[in-house]
């Protein structure tokens, strides 16, 4: 209960940083479909670094928050050299999983087109996700029924990294995200249908031999996630031969929505966790 009064109490605090941080980086916005909240953010780097595209997802409890509300991660991002996309999507309670699900793996085709008309290539694709997002993101890139239905090539993808995110549903769960899993699913949908622990059985099958690596990011104080529900999806992972590199965050600023979000407006000399996630990307990079 203490460390989710501390995030309570970090949100003020943040709320300041994301309405003053200088905006540098100009973003494109693509919008897709009848939907306002489905489009996504392009933010091209001043210099070029890396051939890879980080495709990030937002978080928000899966209920709210928009791309335009994390600006300031796709631009931190570009300035490391990357290629930058941010997704959208839409929101519970006026969808479910299976409705944001289906927004998510559309647009990161969409996405994947519109990257092909720039002449940008995308053959190597980080996905990154923070807290909601993480969970959507670890979905992207390793439920193999998912690819299936979507025809979506997991050849691109190189990593994931995943911060705070809410991979496994099952024992007891902290009050808060207990009742964010609740809204996400429909009425007597069982929750496994959207549950990362439960769908990366799909990955063991022998005509899927893909082993895209995997960088969990996770606080002992978060607040809002159990860190032993990451430990038990990581461990499942590990046991799938998946290679999974664990962090657990040491930096005193360690609850769920700052370490997973608000860490990006840090100085990079000065957050151990933030080095930590552009070490992730480095390691992603081809060399």
């Amino acid at each position: 209960m203490k460390d989710f009064i501390r995030e309570l109490n970090s949100y003020s605090g943040i709320g300041v940083k994301m309405l003053t941080y200088k905006r540098e980086i100009k973003a494109t916005k693509v919008n897709l479909g009848s939907s306002r909240e489905v489009y996504f953010l392009h933010f091209e780097p001043p210099v070029k670094k890396h051939s890879e595209i980080v495709i990030y997802i937002h978080g928000g409890g899966w209920n709210s928050k928009s791309p335009r509300d994390f600006e300031f991660i796709g631009q931190r991002i570009a300035k490391e050299g990357y290629e930058c996309i941010i997704m959208g999507y839409r929101k519970v309670p006026h969808v479910h999983f299976n409705q944001i699900i289906n927004d998510i793996c559309i647009e990161y085709k969409s996405v994947l087109r519109y990257l092909q008309g720039k002449n940008i290539d995308a053959s190597r694709v980080i996905v990154m996700g923070s807290s909601a997002g993480a969970h959507l993101g670890s979905l992207l890139v390793y439920d193999k029924e998912l690819h299936q239905k979507y025809r979506i090539g997991a050849k691109r993808f190189v990593g994931f990294i995943g911060l705070a995110g809410p991979y496994c549903f099952e024992g007891k769960l902290p009050w808060a995200l207990k009742q964010l899993v609740s809204d996400l699913f429909e009425k007597d949908q069982e929750w496994s249908e959207g549950e990362p622990y439960s769908r990366i059985d799909l990955l063991t099958a022998d005509d899927y031999e893909i082993s895209i690596p995997m960088y969990l990011i996770q606080s002992d104080h978060d607040g809002v996630i159990d860190m032993e529900h990451t430990l038990v999806f990581a461990r499942k992972a590990m046991e799938m031969n998946i290679p999974v590199t664990f962090y657990k965050v040491t930096d005193s600023k360690n609850t769920h929505t700052y370490y997973s979000t608000a860490v990006f407006f840090d100085d990079l000399s000065k957050s151990r966790t933030l080095q930590v996630i552009f070490n992730y990307l480095g390691q992603m990079s081809e060399k």
